[in-house]
């Protein structure tokens, strides 16, 4: 499968690489205005519309992630607080992989990750900043989000979907974003915790340094969790790194058979 952890390692290295030979070009392609104490401010200002208010921070472009993991589980510690069906649905998950016979998983019948899943992806992410929306390109599967800033409620019609429906606005220098209107057909992380078609994702994105966003988001999701949970992901901004093909299909070393379990390759 074109889109196996080990070839985007590798392409995170080459990036390094690419960065770590030319400095000069890194420091002086696509980034903002200096501010008043001479440090460079990151964002790519083709990406971000010139009437995009100056109060409100840059996250233009593209970022590369920087803490992917299988496993969304809260960021405290503790154990992920499973209702009862919930927790038999993920031991069993968990035995199938263990003695090798994993079952199906969504992804590997090239459907789309999903919120939460596809937060702390392995994959870059291109930022579009607007007055009424920020659209996030994502690699994996060439997907998008976008996040309405206008404050319009999701319509009445929306069909539940992977993504669902993404509401935003800032409260100083934090996006805060809430989705809802997602569908139950993929799961909360790759390890296995399910998800119901009500779960609603709260994000509190924010910049933590001039080349590094932060995303702090919290689970809520009464029909299979007894509270809420947070995890966190982090991005760091990447001007010369550009979105790569990505053809699920291709070389998928995980295609469910007509049974519907995976075969090994």
């Amino acid at each position: 499968m074109t889109h196996r952890y080990e070839a985007w390692a590798g392409k995170l290295l080459l990036a390094a690489a690419v960065l770590a030979a030319s400095p000069a070009l890194a420091q002086a392609q696509n980034r903002g205005p200096a501010d008043p104490e001479g440090t460079v401010l990151t964002g790519d200002p083709a990406r971000r519309d010139i009437t995009v208010p100056d109060t409100v921070p840059n996250i233009s472009g593209v970022w590369s992630p920087q803490t992917f993991f299988r496993t969304i589980r809260p960021l405290d510690g503790s154990e992920t607080p499973f209702l009862p069906w919930a927790k038999e649905f993920f031991l069993n998950r968990s035995a199938a992989e263990a003695r090798g016979d994993p079952l199906f998983d969504p992804n590997a019948n090239c459907l789309a990750s999903g919120v939460p899943r596809v937060l702390p992806t392995p994959y870059p992410l291109d930022i579009v900043q607007t007055p009424n929306e920020i659209v996030i390109g994502i690699e994996v599967m060439h997907s998008f989000r976008v996040i309405h800033l206008d404050d319009r409620p999701m319509p009445a019609d929306f069909k539940p979907s992977y993504l669902g429906y993404s509401r935003g606005h800032w409260e100083g220098d934090v996006l805060v974003v809430e989705t809802t209107g997602l569908n139950g057909y993929t799961m909360v992380d790759e390890e296995g915790r399910p998800k119901s078609s009500s779960m609603r994702v709260i994000e509190r994105i924010v910049k933590r340094a001039p080349d590094l966003i932060e995303n702090t988001y919290t689970l809520f999701d009464d029909r299979t969790y007894s509270k809420p949970y947070t995890a966190r992901s982090q991005y760091k901004w990447d001007p010369n790194l550009r979105f790569a093909e990505y053809v699920c299909e291709e070389n998928n070393r995980n295609k469910p058979d007509a049974s519907g379990k995976l075969r090994h390759m």
